[in-house]
């Protein structure tokens, strides 16, 4: 399944199983982990939600290219965009339990979006971070409209107007994540502790705390974010320059 959920003792591990894509995600697989997260949100016997990436290389590489490339019309551009990768950010930002982002590997694009519908972050020390989309001729949804917020306006704008990426230690600095450990066996047993510790305190008053918190998130217009995202993903332009990049693809591996 390109999407499993495990489940240990108080926590419910959501996992991206496309390694072989870099766990990125296309319209399917996109509404498959929106309804994951809704669900285990739900989840009597869970107190805190973990969303991660197979293997030891990719959080999320993002939307996959390849769908951007097929799109043809602002209809195929909502359909893969708002309700795809709205339908992720929706379930995180209503999941009334704490989520934590186990970021095993690189986390780009779409996979660095959703870092700011999350509420604690811990990566490994090798993962890389940024917003790429302006590289596609595509705008990001989130850095420009919620990271400003929680990131600072100069970070945001850094990331979102030159695309790069940055390193864990530098994404701990800025704010983008809490913690950086040393390995995959640590970032598991580190969001179990997390875990354990949200798991043991009054659960009516985290319950509390987790929608003060969401209500300050949203204030951020994330839905013009995501408009933005629809309407540059539908461009001639966004297409050209996907379908080059698997031209140049082909030719590097072939």
């Amino acid at each position: 399944m390109p999407i499993r959920v495990e489940r240990d003792p108080s926590i419910s591990w959501v996992i991206i199983d496309r390694e072989d894509k870099g766990n990125s995600l296309d319209y399917e697989h996109a509404r498959e982990l929106a309804r994951a997260i809704a669900e285990e949100c739900q989840a009597t016997e869970t107190s805190v939600v973990a969303l991660t990436g197979s293997g030891t290389r990719f959080f999320s590489t993002g939307v996959d290219l390849a769908s951007v490339a097929e799109v043809r019309d602002e209809k195929d551009a909502w359909k893969l965009m708002y309700e795809g990768l709205g339908g992720i950010c929706g379930a995180l930002h209503e999941c009334s339990k704490p989520v934590i982002a186990a970021v095993n590997g690189h986390a780009i694009g779409i996979g660095f979006e959703l870092l700011h519908a999350v509420d604690i972050a811990v990566a490994v020390k090798g993962a890389k971070f940024g917003t790429p989309a302006v590289k596609w001729g595509m705008v990001p949804p989130g850095t420009p409209t919620v990271g400003p917020i929680l990131l600072g306006y100069k970070t945001a704008a850094y990331l979102v107007l030159t695309g790069d990426l940055i390193s864990a230690d530098e994404a701990r600095d800025r704010g983008i994540v809490n913690i950086v450990v040393e390995d995959h066996e640590e970032l598991r047993k580190t969001v179990r502790e997390i875990a354990e510790k949200i798991a043991g305190n009054d659960q009516w008053a985290v319950r509390m705390a987790k929608e003060l918190l969401r209500e300050a998130r949203s204030r951020a217009n994330i839905q013009r974010g995501l408009m933005a995202l629809v309407y540059s993903t539908a461009r001639k332009e966004t297409r050209e320059r996907t379908k080059e990049f698997f031209k140049k693809k082909e030719k590097k591996h072939g």
